[in-house]
């Protein structure tokens, strides 16, 4: 608990001011004059431990509630919905926003059923994670094959393992 207690950079902070102030209290200005550099050095890495510690909160409190919906691919956000089978969904909006026009709604929908539905609110067209990996894989544009390789290695594969460890099994892809 003590040890817990010291190693928080406001105690040390504290305790460095509080033993700066007693050896001036005690000895006297001259005192306070030879070990003013002391002081910086032992404030020192309390200080910026503490500017890390806010530094962390504070992107904890803005990314923490978007944990595993937000991604980005090349400047572009990615917003990703995940269901309750632990399906992943990427809207086509921001796919189209990476490669421009694809294939439209209803020609997903007629190639990938079950696997593309408007979802969110408002609601948007979505795919699901292996069906666009499937839809992307068909294209020959060399950019669009690298965002087939993006979304496969960071939405498609993770969401596959989240699965698997939870023994839920989607249903399989149409042929």
């Amino acid at each position: 608990m003590i040890k817990r207690l010291l190693g928080l950079p406001s105690v040390q902070i504290a305790l460095c001011l509080a033993v700066f102030a007693l050896v001036g209290w005690r000895f006297g200005k001259f005192a306070v004059v030879w070990t003013a550099p002391l002081l910086g050095a032992a404030l020192c890495r309390p200080i910026m431990a503490l500017v890390a510690n806010i530094r962390h909160g504070a992107r904890e409190r803005v990314w923490l509630p978007v944990h595993g919906q937000h991604y980005v691919y090349k400047g572009v956000t990615i917003h990703v919905q995940e269901d309750e089978d632990r399906c992943r969904w990427v809207p086509l909006a921001d796919v189209r926003k990476v490669v421009g026009t694809t294939a439209s709604e209803r020609t997903l929908a007629v190639t990938f059923p079950g696997r593309c539905k408007p979802l969110g609110k408002p609601a948007q067209p979505c795919l699901r994670d292996d069906a666009l990996v499937d839809h992307l894989g068909r294209e020959n544009n060399p950019a669009t094959l690298r965002l087939r390789t993006w979304v496969e290695r960071t939405i498609a594969l993770p969401g596959r393992k989240v699965r698997s460890n939870l023994g839920i099994r989607p249903e399989p892809p149409d042929a």
